[in-house]
């Protein structure tokens, strides 16, 4: 054999090994997610795709019925990520659900812009102008699988200076169900994101509209004491086909992406540097990742921790400021 030869097999080996030992590295990760048609199964999914194109990982999405069907078995490990509203972080970590059990090893990998802007829906030609004239009808209630949900709806009756005694409640046993019983005729005012799939399914048959609350430092007071820290206020313009029929005021919270504290240190590292790298597919993957950028990574609003290794991250990229230090020191 050539000596030239020797050195294209040598080379040819190494190169070999090194895909070897890459693909030996690369792991399958489980991203966990609300149920197929909901919002945060298209950020999920969103997410999962982007980090098998760039992180050097597969990451299958694996839908449930509700937070509550799989928060605690990532509590343990038995899932890698998610993707999920600060809300519903906040009672989950905090034991703020049905089961009254915390989650205290889930961990703040990257927040973002609030991917759900949520409020009360009618039909468009319903005579419910405003949130105070819900009383007396049909409400969406309960929301089975999503312990949040049921205290957010509680707090925007309470907006309107109502209680659950004043309107008709109907229960549902998820997010994407409370649309659909609108649709169904079962009710009169529905709760849900603007975007939601179901929501724009019925809206294309029959146009819906979006209720706006005040936008007052005393009712985004309320609402931090009623619902959770990380409740803001958002004022949308009309946007007709989504329902926003005029400038409407909307709830909303950070989105999160969550693993467990003892998520391996090699993947996590992947994951946030090719989050971080690819910024522009993430916020182009769906619109709900429109807000999951560099600069909201590390929020000034953090209802639970992050995870030392994106601390260190954040620091290393400038993210993390004094102003997230000093909120993200608050947190027990």
């Amino acid at each position: 054999m050539k000596k030239s030869d020797l050195i294209f097999a040598a080379a040819a080996g190494v190169a070999t090994a090194s895909v070897m030992l890459g693909a030996a590295s690369a792991k399958t990760l489980l991203m966990a997610t609300d149920r197929t048609g909901s919002l945060y199964y298209a950020s999920g999914s969103a997410v999962a795709k982007v980090l098998t194109t760039k992180s050097g990982h597969r990451v299958v999405v694996r839908a449930f019925g509700g937070p509550d069907s799989y928060i605690h078995a990532m509590n343990k490990g038995d899932y890698d990520f998610t993707v999920v509203s600060s809300n519903t972080a906040w009672f989950q970590y905090n034991g703020k659900t049905r089961a009254k059990k915390k989650a205290e090893n889930l961990r703040l990998v990257r927040s973002g812009g609030g991917a759900l802007k949520l409020g009360f829906l009618v039909y468009n030609d319903s005579d419910i102008k405003t949130v105070e004239q819900i009383k007396g009808r049909k409400v969406v209630s309960d929301f089975g699988g999503h312990a949040a949900v049921g205290p957010i709806v509680t707090a925007a009756l309470w907006s309107g200076g109502m209680t659950w005694n004043d309107v008709q409640p109907v229960k549902v046993t998820g997010v994407v169900d409370a649309p659909k019983a609108l649709g169904a005729g079962r009710v009169d005012v529905s709760w849900g994101p603007i975007g939601m799939p179901a929501i724009r399914e019925i809206h294309s048959k029959k146009p819906v509209r979006f209720l706006s609350f005040k936008n007052t430092p005393e009712q985004l007071a309320m609402f931090r004491e009623k619902v959770f820290p990380g409740v803001r206020l958002t004022t949308m313009p009309p946007i007709k086909h989504l329902g926003l029929q005029g400038k409407t005021t909307l709830l909303t919270s950070d989105t999160y992406m969550l693993t467990h504290k003892n998520v391996d240190k090699k993947v996590l590292a992947d994951v946030l540097n090719a989050m971080w790298d690819a910024e522009k597919d993430l916020t182009k993957s769906h619109f709900s990742l429109r807000g999951f950028t560099n600069k909201t990574a590390a929020t000034d609003l953090p209802v639970l921790p992050y995870h030392p290794d994106a601390v260190a991250f954040y620091k290393t990229k400038g993210v993390w400021n004094d102003a997230v230090e000093a909120m993200h020191g608050k947190l027990k």
